[in-house]
């Protein structure tokens, strides 16, 4: 989790996407709570770990945050373009943290697909600036087996949601733009 922590504030800042104090807070949050939901059937994931985290008993979070966080976790697990996950949550959130909760959200997505939540592949996952706007997730030679298109499928969602060109490379070898 503290891995995940890292992973999306070093993500956040190659995006260039600023962060309150309290934004921060709940990322960070959000990246401690990602796996909440995963003794849940696949197919119910979403929905229970939205469950969990809005219906908890947390302090230091004000409504628009429990909401931030129920639907970062909601949008890892359901799709990060599925508009029919709890309204009655989604009200709470100002646009500002729907928006972040669906990048985040997108960032997991890419992640967890590579890491297979095994410790110690992350900090190994680097953001590299290309030429023309474009940037990279660049993968170490030695994890040259997850290039892929899923991978490149759920980078190309993460393109889409903050509409940024990506491209997903392995160190010293191909690479594949993804939008």
């Amino acid at each position: 989790a503290h891995e995940l922590v890292d992973w999306t504030a070093k993500t956040f800042a190659a995006f260039g996407i600023d962060e309150t104090e309290d934004e921060a807070r709940y990322r960070h949050a959000a990246a401690l709570l990602a796996d909440i939901g995963w003794r849940a059937h696949p197919e119910y994931r979403g929905k229970q770990s939205l469950n969990i985290i809005a219906h908890a008993s947390f302090f230091g979070v004000d409504h628009p945050g429990r909401a931030f966080l129920a639907m970062a976790n909601a949008y890892r697990h359901d799709g990060i373009f599925n508009e029919a996950i709890a309204p009655e949550i989604k009200a709470l959130a100002p646009p500002r943290y729907l928006e972040r909760a669906r990048v985040l959200a997108a960032m997991m997505r890419v992640v967890y697909l590579l890491t297979a939540s095994m410790p110690g592949i992350m900090p190994r996952l680097k953001w590299e600036q290309r030429a023309n706007g474009v940037l990279a997730l660049v993968l170490p030679a030695s994890l040259a087996d997850l290039y892929g298109e899923r991978p490149a499928g759920r980078l190309a969602q993460l393109a889409r949601i903050t509409n940024r060109r990506l491209v997903l490379a392995v160190e010293g070898g191909p690479s594949m733009s993804v939008k």
